[in-house]
């Protein structure tokens, strides 16, 4: 009899199936409802707490784990430039340095014992202390956390090897070339000014306890932070937890120092920084603009085509595959809280070929601004932006991270609310409006890291000099030591 319903049961499936895909002859046939995905909205995850510590909350019980975040609003555009480096120095001793009844060490062994961690890190303009622990253990882990928030000590035995650390890495800071055209393309476009302040030897060896302690006392307080959790415990019962922290912990009055918006405008060219190498690192671009302006989606979507879309977008399909010049290349508009970001479209190719790769990347900035983008373009970034939305959203940490920074940069609340209806509004009118109207040809500075006299030579495809692309610029780099220029 059992034998009998096995072989029916059988049967029925494969009638089933039959059913199903007697009706499809090819995969691409097959049909499929629409996902639907309605992201969640931040005002029911939001807490006030003691003090006006503000939280985005979540209770996630898939896993006996605890991840617990701090953001902070301060970071390194607020150090001031004679103690260049404060930031790396807090990044690397607020945990090592311990606290006024725990020693760095002691911290790091507990954790180690509980299968936990915490790390901390100053960021441009935001720094965050983050936790995870087994739930079983989330009153130590609190206790630890709130501990290091609030009472840090900075231990001069830290702040030795800090410094040591932080100098060591300087000696290099002029080998990756990669790192050297990032840093001097901002210089270029930003000027001396809170945005590029680099550290020396000088300033590093100048930051005590004292300074560390003062910089941590301005920002450090409940109403300058927001926390976002999430993980295996009671919403209720972890707010009174924090309550208990957040209590004891007194507000300060804070004036952020302001910075000047004010940029250079450089003179178009080329601004070549020699180095002995067989490739040019080559970053193309100007000042872009700030992700809350009302053009930011459509900028996205053009970008997409035009060289942030790998494989699919144009400046890759050209450079990449049908000239074979390079496998790093595109383009990317970068985004900064408060201020104008950087446009450029990037390369990295042999010498020889450095002018060639920069005159095809120029023509397809002019083609975007130009000729209206296909159908099948749109369609391909558009989709793009919509399909990917949910990453926003991968886990319930990520998720009230999100939210936290939302408010934290005082953007409207119903951000991903509307985030799709706005993705699907850009046309292909607008892409070219965007394009025409962030893409400036008249201002655009080339930046090469290279070895200059192959890459002025050129290839046959784009012979030499390198003047026919603009007015050249030697570059010197400047000791990361001293700050001085190297001779």
């Amino acid at each position: 009899m059992k034998k009998r319903n096995i072989l029916i049961f059988g049967l029925f499936l494969v009638l089933a199936a039959g059913a199903i895909f007697a009706q499809v002859t090819r995969p691409e046939d097959l049909k499929f409802p629409p996902l639907q995905f309605e992201p969640p909205q931040p005002a029911q995850y939001r807490l006030v707490m003691s003090n006006g510590l503000r939280g985005y909350i979540q209770e996630d019980r898939a896993l006996p784990i605890v991840n617990l975040t701090a953001i902070i609003n301060t970071g390194s555009i607020y150090v001031p430039k004679d103690k260049a480096g404060l930031d790396s120095m807090l990044s690397e001793c607020l945990i090592k340095g311990g606290t006024k009844t725990r020693t760095g060490s002691a911290i790091e062994e507990r954790l180690d014992f509980l299968g936990g961690t915490i790390n901390f890190s100053v960021g441009e303009r935001t720094s965050t202390l983050s936790l995870s622990i087994l739930s079983k253990d989330l009153d130590e882990g609190l206790d630890i956390f709130f501990d290091l928030l609030m009472n840090p000590e900075f231990r001069e035995d830290s702040l030795k090897l800090a410094r040591g650390k932080i100098i060591e890495q300087m000696r290099g800071a002029n080998d990756n070339p990669s790192l050297v055209l990032n840093r001097e393309f901002e210089k270029i476009l930003y000027g001396d000014c809170p945005l590029t302040y680099q550290a020396t030897k000088a300033t590093v060896e100048s930051i005590t306890q004292a300074d560390l302690k003062a910089f941590h006392k301005k920002y450090f307080f409940p109403k300058n932070i927001i926390l976002a959790g999430a993980g295996d415990f009671n919403r209720n019962q972890l707010k009174s937890k924090i309550d208990k922290y957040a209590s004891k912990w007194a507000n300060a009055a804070l004036v952020f120092p302001e910075i000047s918006k004010k940029f250079p405008e450089p003179e178009p060219g080329i601004y070549f920084i020699q180095k002995k190498i067989n490739q040019g690192y080559i970053s193309i671009g100007h000042l872009g603009l700030e992700d809350t302006n009302p053009d930011y989606f459509a900028v996205q979507v053009m970008n997409f085509i035009l060289g942030g879309g790998s494989f699919t977008s144009r400046i890759t399909s050209k450079v990449r595959s049908d000239e074979g010049l390079a496998y790093n290349c595109g383009s990317r508009f970068v985004y900064r809280w408060g201020f104008p970001g950087t446009f450029a479209g990037y390369v990295q190719t042999k010498s020889s070929t450095v002018g060639y790769a920069i005159s095809l990347i120029l023509k397809e900035f002019e083609r975007i601004r130009q000729e209206p983008v296909s159908d099948a373009e749109m369609e391909t970034a558009v989709n793009y932006f919509l399909e990917s939305f949910a990453d926003f959203f991968q886990s319930p940490l990520r998720t009230m991270i999100n939210f936290a920074t939302l408010e934290l940069q005082g953007k409207p609340m119903n951000y991903y609310s509307t985030y799709r209806d706005k993705v699907k509004a850009v046309t292909k009118e607008k892409v070219m409006e965007v394009a025409k109207k962030y893409i400036n040809p008249e201002k655009m500075v080339i930046v090469i890291v290279g070895d200059f006299e192959p890459c002025n030579q050129g290839s046959e495809k784009f012979p030499g000099p390198l003047d026919r692309l603009g007015k050249i610029h030697r570059v010197k780099l400047l000791d990361p030591l001293t700050g001085q220029l190297v001779e």
